[in-house]
């Protein structure tokens, strides 16, 4: 059981780091603020186009091409789009360009943020080959967490039913 615990601790805090990074970077990508950008990304469009009278709203990709029609990038540079309430357009550069899009199709900003960009990247797992190494080993310890941590409380539950039936018969 010592070995076991002693594996399940290791193990545990080599996978927390893993845990750790995600959740890191899932809160500065959500939080943009922390990164030295600006707010959420709802809420810009209020402050672009105060409160929606009068713009007609695009689903997703129509709202992208008619960004991309304005000449703020072009339809190549797109890599990711997210829909956070305003359209976030991730573009293939070296500089990691967010272009926010507001619902009627008009380019609410373009922000370059390379922090941004590289915590964006390990989030979201381009790393490559290391993003697939990270993922397995994480996948792996979580897995090993999982069983070594059933298995030490299946023999502390046993170990305290023995340790009442023993009070009781005394």
């Amino acid at each position: 059981m010592k070995k076991t615990r002693h594996l399940h601790l290791w193990i545990g805090l080599i996978c927390s780091v893993f845990l750790l990074l995600e959740a890191v970077t899932g809160l500065l990508l959500t939080e943009r603020w922390l990164m030295g950008m600006s707010g959420h990304s709802h809420d810009n469009h209020e402050h672009a186009h105060g409160d929606d009278h009068g713009h007609a709203k695009l689903n997703m990709i129509d709202a992208v091409k008619k960004a991309s029609e304005s000449g703020a990038f072009s339809m190549d540079e797109v890599g990711v789009v997210m829909n956070h309430g305003m359209y976030m357009v991730r573009l293939n550069d070296k500089d990691g360009t967010l272009v926010t899009i507001a619902p009627d199709g008009t380019v609410v900003k373009k922000e370059v943020n390379t922090f941004a960009s590289f915590v964006r990247a390990i989030h979201v797992g381009k790393l490559g080959i290391w993003n697939r190494l990270m993922i397995d080993v994480a996948a792996i310890a979580i897995i090993i967490l999982t069983v070594t941590g059933i298995y030490l409380s299946v023999k502390i539950l046993r170990a305290q039913t023995k340790a009442k039936r023993r009070n009781i018969a005394a």
